[in-house]
Parts: structure tokens; C-alpha cells; sequence
């Protein structure tokens, strides 16, 4: 590798934009992209007039690990502009400082997830970061698999955090006000369902057929085998009988909870959080209808994700 990126450096000076590239190839090893960043959320300003930057830290046959770095311009950067910057770190809200470095699913990528994305450069990665992107391709502890935008929140969000955050709390604050009323709305219809829910009603349903498009959902292959394990711990349940004994609902909910757990780590982490309480929600309602409801709350204690 260090051959590669010495041929390439000779190649061209610092700040140069290589002509051979195009923003439309697969991501590689050393490749550093800026983009025009989007607002947070829908209660921000529709343009932003900011742009990041972020550079591709190590690649497989199906995942790509990322690092955003802590610089923003109001012109598209130079390779040598963001050789001046560093890896951000994140301290928005609940954040505490850690690196701003995931990996993202090939499958998820797409330069229709950046607005004016380009690549401006190649960079070789730092000792620090190829180890971060080994860490990461082996699922150890503290590393992160997310969607591309995820990009994009780790730099408006920090920028907005250290430069805007009254109204940047503001907008957050409206923004849970709005998720607690949907919240809130879900629930009492969610209410209104347990009463009247049947074995047959969730055999006959459809679960997770809000996942698509993916990305950023998981692919339709995870979603089917997903539905399918549903409608088997379902089948399982009905033919126990009315009254199951509360041992017998957990073994069989703790499995279905292991078997997403393993689904999950080999898709490479595709359940995120609305994910998570699509799947939460559901085994709720299983042991809803299987007369132990509170075998719900331990299904926290079951999963990895």
C-alpha cells in the first residue's frame, strides 16, 4: 500500500484533484470527499452553506469505514485545506468525545445520499486510522456501523453544537416534542390492537414491510428472513396452547432474540434504531398474545443490538 499512495503522490501535488477520478467510482482506501452538509433536522434552515469533508479509512468486499474530519468551509476544500484538519470528535448532547469513525455497508453507499459531493484528493490514512478501521471490520467493542448520512450528522450536528447550540437545543427540543405526540398518537392505538390481537391477526400481517427501500433499510434478504422467523416463533406459540407456561414463552422469545442477534452481526450491524423498535414492538405484542407481557422488558437483557 505504501508503493500505491507513493505512486500517487507523485503524481500530483497537494491540493491537486487527480484527473482520473470520478466521484462516481467505488470508494477507496485514501480518497477524501467534501460535500455541501444538510440541515439536522426539519426544524433547521433549508441550506446550511456549509461543506465537510470526510476521507475512507479502509475498505472490504462489503463494508467501508469513513472518518469525518473536524473542518468546515464555505467553499469546497482543498486537499490542502483538509490536511490541516483533524478527526473530529463528537460532544453533541449525549456524545462524549469519541471519533467520529464508523463503517457503512457497501450496499448503503450512494453519492445521492451527499448534496455536491466530490472527491478532492487522495490522502493516505494515518497508523491511527487504519487501526481504527480494522477495529471496526472486527466488530470490537465501541465501533459503529451506520448509514452514510450519518456523515453528515457527525459534521452539521458538531458545527451546530459549538457555534449555533441555543437555537440548535431549540430545534432539537421541538423535534422531540413532535417524536413524544407521535409517541403518544402510537400508543393508544397500539393499545387499542393488544385488546383485540389473535395469533391469526399476526400470521396474517405483514411484519417490517416498512423497511424499503435499502438502503437505508436493511436489504429485502434480511427483511424476508426477519418475517419469516416472526411468523415461525408465532406458529410455535399457537400450538402450545392458550395458556403456556411462562418458561416455554421464553425459551422461545430469548430464541428468536438470538436469532436476530446472529442475523444482525453477519448483514455486518444492519438493525439501527428504528429497526430496533419495529422488532421490540412486535415481540411485545408476541408475549402480548402468549399471556406473559412482561416478558417483554427482558428482552433488552437478550439482545446485542
Amino acid at each position: 500500500m505504501s508503493n500505491f499512495f507513493g505512486n500517487l503522490r507523485s503524481m500530483f501535488s497537494a491540493g491537486q484533484m487527480p484527473q482520473n477520478l470520478d466521484v462516481g467510482d467505488a470508494p477507496t482506501v485514501g480518497y477524501v470527499y467534501s460535500f455541501l452538509t444538510s440541515p439536522f433536522s426539519e426544524f433547521a434552515a433549508p441550506e446550511t452553506g456549509r461543506y465537510a469533508a470526510f476521507k475512507i479509512i479502509g475498505t472490504s468486499t462489503d463494508k467501508l469505514v469513513v472518518a469525518v474530519y473536524d473542518g468546515i468551509w464555505t467553499l469546497p476544500p482543498s486537499l490542502a485545506e483538509f490536511r490541516k484538519a483533524k478527526i473530529l470528535k463528537e460532544y453533541r448532547f449525549a456524545h462524549t468525545g469519541r471519533e467520529a469513525i464508523f463503517g457503512t455497508l457497501l450496499q448503503w453507499w450512494s453519492i445521492n445520499e451527499f448534496k455536491e459531493l466530490r472527491i478532492i484528493g487522495i490522502d493516505r490514512p494515518t497508523n491511527h486510522e487504519l487501526m481504527e478501521a480494522e477495529k471496526n471490520f472486527a466488530h470490537a467493542v465501541g465501533s459503529r456501523t451506520a448509514s452514510p448520512r450519518f456523515v453528515n450528522y457527525a459534521a452539521e450536528g458538531e458545527w451546530r453544537w459549538h457555534n449555533e447550540r441555543e437555537n440548535f437545543e431549540r430545534e432539537a427540543e421541538l423535534k422531540k416534542a413532535k417524536n413524544e405526540a407521535e409517541a403518544k398518537a402510537k400508543e393508544e392505538r397500539y393499545k387499542n390492537r393488544l385488546s383485540k390481537l389473535t395469533w391469526d391477526q399476526l400470521l396474517e400481517e405483514k411484519p417490517f414491510e416498512n423497511w424499503m427501500p435499502s438502503p437505508p433499510y436493511p436489504p429485502a434478504e434480511f427483511a424476508d428472513a426477519a418475517r419469516s422467523k416472526i411468523y415461525e416463533v408465532c406458529r410455535e406459540l399457537k400450538a402450545i396452547g392458550p395458556r403456556p407456561r411462562k418458561a416455554d414463552v421464553r425459551r422461545i422469545l430469548k430464541g428468536c432474540v438470538a436469532w436476530f442477534n446472529l442475523a444482525d452481526e453477519r448483514a455486518g450491524g444492519v438493525i439501527e434504531t428504528e429497526e430496533r423498535e419495529d422488532i421490540c414492538l412486535l415481540l411485545e405484542e408476541i408475549a402480548f398474545v402468549a399471556r406473559h407481557p412482561g416478558l417483554s422488558e427482558e428482552v433488552d437483557e437478550w439482545r446485542d443490538w
